[in-house]
C-alpha cells in the first residue's frame, strides 16, 4: 500500500510544473486498501504487546495468554507470526477476557453464580446479564501511581486496543464506512507510538483529505 502511494507522490511531484490539472495528474488520487489498514492495526498490537521481551514476564501478559491459546506457536508468535495468527489471537484473547470479566462480575452479584454455566442456567434477566460494568475504574485511576495495580492497568489498556481492533473488523465486515473513518484518528496515535510512521502519515493525510480538502461528492 505505502509503496503505491510513494510512487504516486513521485509522479505528482515530477509533473507538477505542467500547465493543466490533467497533465499534472491531479485526477489520480490514492485510497489505501482497508485490508492493508487492518493488517497495520494487527501489526501495531503485535509490536505493543507481543514483540517486546520486557512485557512477557507478566503472568497476565498477552504472551502468557498465547502460551495457553497456542502453546506450540509461542516462538512463531514472537518472530514472524503473520497477519492471520495475530488476527486470531487478538479475537480469542479479548473474547476470553470478556467472558472471564463477566464471570467475575456475575459472581460478585450472586455468589451462587460461580461459573458462566451456572449463571446461564439461572435464566437471568437483562438487568442480570448487564453485569460486566466497571464503575470502579474512575476510582482506580484516581489512586496515586505508587499504589495502582499495574497488572490491572495493563489489562485495561490491552482490552482497549483489542476492542478497537474488533471494532474495525466488525465495521469492515458490515460495510459501516462511518465507523471505519472514525477509527482512523486513534489508530494514527497507535501507529506513531509503535514507529509505524509512514502509516501514521498516510492515514493522517487521508483523514485530512476526507474532512477538509476533497470536494463533497468525492468524500
Amino acid at each position: 500500500m505505502l509503496h503505491t502511494e510513494e510512487r504516486l507522490d513521485t509522479v505528482h511531484n515530477s509533473w507538477c510544473i505542467e500547465h493543466t490539472p490533467k497533465n499534472c495528474f491531479q485526477y489520480v488520487i490514492f485510497l489505501p486498501g482497508l485490508f492493508h489498514y487492518k493488517m497495520a492495526c494487527a501489526d501495531a498490537i503485535w509490536r505493543t504487546y507481543i514483540q517486546p521481551k520486557e512485557g512477557r514476564d507478566d503472568e497476565n501478559s498477552l504472551y502468557q495468554h498465547i502460551a495457553v491459546l497456542r502453546p506450540e506457536e509461542t516462538g512463531k508468535m514472537v518472530s514472524k507470526p503473520g497477519f492471520r495468527r495475530v488476527h486470531d489471537v487478538i479475537h480469542h484473547d479479548i473474547w476470553a477476557s470478556m467472558m472471564d470479566c463477566w464471570r467475575i462480575e456475575a459472581e460478585n452479584k450472586n455468589r451462587e453464580w460461580n461459573t458462566l454455566e451456572t449463571f446461564a442456567a439461572s435464566e437471568p434477566t437483562w438487568d442480570d446479564v448487564y453485569v460486566a460494568t466497571t464503575p470502579g475504574l474512575d476510582k482506580a485511576r484516581a489512586q496515586p501511581s505508587t499504589i495502582r495495580n499495574k497488572q490491572f492497568k495493563n489489562q485495561m489498556l490491552r482490552n482497549r486496543d483489542e476492542l478497537m481492533y474488533i471494532d474495525i473488523c466488525q465495521a469492515m465486515n458490515t460495510g459501516d464506512i462511518g465507523r471505519v473513518e472514525a477509527s482512523f484518528l486513534p489508530w494514527i496515535y497507535v501507529f506513531k507510538a509503535t514507529r509505524k510512521h509512514k502509516y501514521a502519515s498516510q492515514m493522517t493525510r487521508l483523514l485530512a483529505n476526507l474532512q477538509f480538502n476533497w470536494p463533497e461528492k468525492l468524500r
